[in-house]
């Protein structure tokens, strides 16, 4: 079915004019969609890309372990603890 029933066969200068304004500004439209699109691509991809080095830099950054550990370790064991490490040991033996 026709989108206008009424129209001639032969369009008027000014509806063919119209036509092609529109089906040129489509194109623009589109173009610039895509255009978009691979924007948005380089920028996700720059991002992940910058992500993956800082992990992998942070990974391989000198570590101070005992830093964090200083005299939590080295706790006297109390009476009680002691009891259930004993119980520990010999179940599994």
């Amino acid at each position: 079915m026709a989108k206008n029933p009424y129209r001639s066969t032969n369009p008027s200068p000014a509806e063919s004019i119209r036509e092609r304004k529109k089906r040129e500004l489509e194109r623009g439209l589109e173009r610039v969609r895509k255009r978009r699109a691979s924007y948005q691509r380089k920028i996700i991809g720059t991002v992940i890309v910058f992500f993956i080095i800082l992990i992998i830099i942070c990974a391989l950054l000198p570590s101070d372990d005992r830093a964090g550990y200083e005299n939590r370790w080295d706790k006297d064991v109390n009476s009680r603890q002691a009891q259930i490490m004993q119980s520990l040991q010999q179940n599994f033996k």
